[in-house]
């Protein structure tokens, strides 16, 4: 039929277009009431209709690209015996002509017979002659102004004509089954999003609810039921909410759900709820977004709850923590810093800031640290920032050191530094650092001076022993020995007999306690020391304590070039009696060795014995004098001394001291 055809129809005709009228109304009202995941299934029945009211082989539903690039088969009916087109086969490059028709001139393609292809058709003729199409009809579908699909009738079998009243009427049967197949992909894209929403909210241990303003009904999903406690079948009205909170929180809630109401305010709030049955104090956050309907006025709030008491305790807790670390720190006069290089900025509290003298204007990027660098004292810049290079490449976990300072207003002070890593790169290399400092200028103040007290101490101390040492070999030892020989010529000018005896008894104990005093004298003060230097003052120390056989001692010295300092000489010489003393005394050995060597700019010194050996942790007895001795003596000539022993395993003790002494 033409368009200026003026011919009624006939009744035929008239019957043909109710019976499609019929056809598209059933359609829409069977599409209405379809659930969404039967759509696909529905809208192929309505293919298999429209297929056998057009008496047809092929009807298909064809989708389109959002580029126009692509053209395949969605969904389709054909009758028994058709070929089935190929649903991953790109059609668009197969119908050249009939894809420009369609979605560039957004015209129809309606051929009754091959022969109606126009020449410009020529290169699908074939195509359409092997598949095979004797006639077709084809509709371009628009959705928002761009055509997404076209449906097409086929007739394989014979010539068809198509009729305009039904090429219209198709168009409105397309339309409908395109928005029906449109509004079943929301479905489940909806779906799929309440999957992901409710996936990500059992994630995060997160309830879904929806408070509805006009009913003041609460639905939440199992999750906020378990959060609350209320029972699966249990009905959540605001009343029975509010008796879940803490009286104390109820304020905070309403006040915020008002806001919602009246304002269309988010809602974020903190609050406290019991439990039912135990009566536990929860915490929790809701938050949540009113809707707004075509109205304007909020009906409905839409949330989430989430159960914050473990966040909440973990907080107190480093609330608490970082309190009583605050305290500690003000008590120890701790100031704290943090350096991100990687975001090239550095954090000083203002402890660090007192005690280096940083300019209250010095707050960005690393003025800080640029200014602690510039003010590290000359004399001890270089083997500070060598250790603090040591610490970033990842040689070293940690730093602990003591060192001067330049204080621009105050001048010289002594700063104690501790300092980490927080974060490395994938190298090693540190990313982040933080640490510690304090002013020590007090206590080094006091420590020197008490220093510089136990080595006038010290020195008097040997001074009253160098007396009493000459007091013994020049006085005492020199009246004994003048005693003995008066003793000696009674002795000769006495007849033979029992006084004779006596007389040479009284001769040699005069001789013996002599002897004894020279002893004590050179242990007091051995002018050995002073007169040939440690080396021989020790090898004559170990062969005194020889001859008394109690010990195979030995001696492995190396010479000493140049002018030994003499506190340092008498520091190593009273530490090497002091240990050999406690090996006599208490070690039950049966060797001891003492070896000296000159090493790292100074005297290595080293008592070994093979006795019973002792815990030095838990030494209580006169031994612990001893050394606590050895070590003060040590200490004041900036040396170090270690001791290692075990029961059952003999004692080492190593001394070291500079070869040059510091001024006191």
């Amino acid at each position: 039929m033409s368009a200026v055809d003026q011919t009624p129809p006939s009744a035929e005709q008239l019957g043909s277009r109710l019976e499609f009228e019929t056809l598209i109304s059933d359609t829409s009202a069977s599409l209405l009431a379809t659930a969404p995941e039967q759509l696909d299934r529905a809208i192929e029945a309505c293919l298999d209709h429209v297929r056998n009211f057009f008496q047809v082989d092929r009807c298909a539903l064809l989708s389109v690209s959002p580029d126009q690039q692509v053209v395949s088969v969605r969904l389709a009916s054909y009758s028994e015996g058709v070929p089935h087109v190929p649903t991953d086969l790109n059609l668009a490059k197969v119908f050249p002509w009939s894809r420009h028709t369609l979605l560039v001139e957004r015209a129809p393609v309606r051929i009754s017979r091959i022969d109606d292809l126009p020449p410009e058709a020529d290169t699908e003729r074939d195509i359409w002659i092997q598949m095979p199409i004797r006639s077709a009809l084809t509709l371009p579908i628009e959705t928002g102004g761009v055509v997404s699909h076209l449906i097409v009738l086929n007739s394989v079998h014979g010539e068809r004509d198509w009729p305009d009243p039904f090429v219209v009427r198709l168009r409105v049967l397309g339309e409908m089954l395109v928005g029906a197949m449109k509004r079943g992909e929301m479905f489940v894209q909806l779906r799929q999003a309440e999957e992901r929403l409710s996936l990500a909210a059992d994630s995060a241990e997160a309830g879904l609810w929806t408070l509805n303003h006009r009913t003041g009904v609460v639905w939440a999903t199992e999750r906020a039921r378990a959060v609350f406690g209320y029972s699966p079948g249990e009905i959540i009205d605001i009343n029975r909410f509010e008796a879940s909170v803490h009286p104390h929180d109820w304020g905070l809630i309403r006040d915020a759900l008002d806001r919602s109401m009246r304002e269309g305010e988010p809602i974020d709030v903190e609050y406290r709820i019991t439990l039912p049955g135990d009566g536990r104090v929860r915490w929790i956050r809701s938050r949540g977004r009113p809707q707004l309907p075509p109205t304007g006025q909020p009906d409905c709030v839409m949330g989430i709850s989430i159960d914050i008491t473990e966040s909440r305790n973990i907080q107190e807790r480093l609330r608490l923590s970082e309190a009583r670390l605050a305290s500690g720190a003000d008590l120890a006069g701790l100031g704290f810093y943090e350096v991100h290089f990687g975001e090239g900025v550095a954090y000083a509290d203002d402890r660090v800031r007192e005690v280096c003298g940083v300019p209250p204007e010095q707050t960005s990027g690393l003025q800080v640290l640029a200014f602690w660098k510039d003010h590290l004292h000359p004399d001890d810049r270089s083997w500070v920032l060598n250790m603090r290079e040591e610490l970033h490449a990842g040689r070293l976990d940690r730093i602990s050191c003591e060192y001067r300072f330049l204080h621009p207003v105050q001048g010289e002070k002594w700063i104690e530094h501790l300092a980490r890593v927080a974060v490395r790169d994938p190298t090693g290399r540190a990313i982040a650092t933080y640490g510690v400092l304090r002013d020590i200028t007090g206590s080094k103040r006091i420590e020197g001076e008490l220093r510089a007290l136990s080595q006038r101490l010290i020195r008097a101390h040997e001074e009253e022993r160098s007396l009493l040492a000459r007091e013994l070999h020049d006085d005492v030892s020199q009246r004994l020995a003048a005693l003995a020989i008066d003793v000696g010529r009674i002795e000769a000018a006495v007849p033979e007999g029992e006084q004779v005896q006596e007389m040479r008894s009284l001769r040699e104990g005069l001789v013996s306690l002599s002897e004894d005093i020279h002893s004590l004298a050179y242990q007091l003060h051995p002018s050995v020391l002073e007169e040939l230097g440690l080396v021989e003052a020790l090898r004559a120390e170990c062969e005194r304590l020889d001859r008394q056989g109690q010990l195979r001692l030995s001696a492995d010295l190396d010479p000493i070039p140049g002018v030994l300092g003499r506190d340092v000489a008498l520091c190593l010489f009273r530490v090497a009696q002091e240990a050999l003393n406690n090996v006599a005394r208490h070690a039950d050995a049966c060797t001891a060795t003492v070896t000296l060597r000159q090493i790292n700019d100074g005297f290595l010194l080293t008592v070994r014995d093979d006795g019973v050996g002792f815990d030095p942790a838990q030494s209580g007895d006169a031994r612990s004098l001893g050394l606590m001795s050895m070590h003060e003596r040590v200490r004041l000539v900036n040396g170090t001394l270690n001791i290692e022993s075990a029961p059952g395993r003999g004692t080492e003790v190593t001394a070291w001291a500079p070869g040059e002494e510091e001024a006191p």
